[in-house]
């Protein structure tokens, strides 16, 4: 998911803040050193750097979410929710079991992080030559078949076996450890250079492939695991017309994912929680928004 945006634990943690009463006397703990009630536990709270940047989380996360939440609709969630479930394949209840997460707190980070995209796309101006670069390092609509191996030397052999001359279906079915596509023999849906779906190295390894029916030589190796692609389908490359949305969406998301642009995101952000006359009012929590209240204004004043 995205790189530049909250953590998915602090997301969970900032948006649990908001069940917690301020001014409750409930006991936390108890102890012959003595007890915590809400009340003391959230004074000490405010007080520390996670408890001041779980505030400002929740602060941006409320206001672009009343701002920009129309724009991020239930299918779009499920959607992305669907497209990382499958990219994690069978491992994907496990990855969630060591985050100490829940589906449906996965899909409020995934809804909270298309809402981010949504605001940074509002205000981010893609220039014209960023496009025309986008088009020319574009790659059309691709369907490729893919084997995963359950190790390198695996994923030799099953290369080994398509030279031979076996059948792609057979060599899937012997040696592929994800049965996510299975009733396909691997073939995943069509993708192109703009998909979050497939990992780079698979597309980058897809893309060299000259013609339908060729196949990697060489296992491609992606996130530790080790594949076999081999090329079923490309189209012709479409005009820069008709994909301008997809270029311009991936353009916003590489913005966002690059941490060069970290403080540029961090203005969008002011800017927005400034037109929406965000003004917190307790004391202890005064300056927990400083970074984002306050980035871009000594730029702009210098112009």
């Amino acid at each position: 998911m995205r790189k530049f945006i909250w953590g998915l634990l602090v997301v969970i943690f900032a948006g649990g803040l908001i069940y917690l009463g301020l001014n409750s006397s409930k006991t936390l703990m108890t102890s012959d050193a003595g007890k915590i009630t809400e009340k003391s536990f959230l004074a000490d709270l405010k007080k520390s750097p996670a408890g001041q940047q779980a505030f400002a989380n929740t602060v941006v996360t409320t206001v672009l979410d009343n701002k920009y939440g129309s724009d991020v609709s239930k299918s779009d969630v499920q959607q992305a929710f669907d497209t990382q479930k499958a990219q994690y394949g069978d491992a994907f209840k496990t990855v969630l079991a060591s985050n100490n997460m829940t589906e449906a707190q996965f899909k409020t980070n995934i809804k909270n992080n298309l809402i981010m995209t949504a605001a940074v796309k509002a205000n981010y101006k893609v220039s014209n030559s960023q496009l025309e670069q986008a088009y020319k390092d574009y790659h059309q609509s691709t369907t490729i078949s893919m084997i995963k191996a359950k190790d390198e030397d695996s994923a030799k052999k099953a290369i080994e076996d398509l030279k031979s001359g076996k059948s792609w279906n057979d060599v899937y079915k012997q040696y592929t450890t994800d049965k996510t596509y299975e009733k396909s023999n691997g073939q995943l849906p069509a993708f192109d250079s703009t998909s979050i779906s497939v990992d780079s190295a698979i597309q980058d390894a897809a893309f060299k492939l000259a013609k339908t029916g060729d196949y990697t030589t060489d296992p491609v190796t992606s996130n530790g695991s080790y594949y076999v692609i081999r090329l079923d389908k490309t189209t012709k490359k479409p005009s820069l017309n008709s994909v301008r949305t997809q270029l311009t969406d991936k353009l916003v998301t590489n913005f966002l994912n690059d941490q060069k642009s970290s403080d540029k995101v961090q203005a969008i952000i002011g800017k927005i929680l400034r037109q929406e006359n965000v003004d917190v009012k307790d004391a202890q929590l005064k300056n927990a928004l400083n970074a984002y209240l306050t980035a871009g204004l000594t730029a702009n004043k210098s112009k």
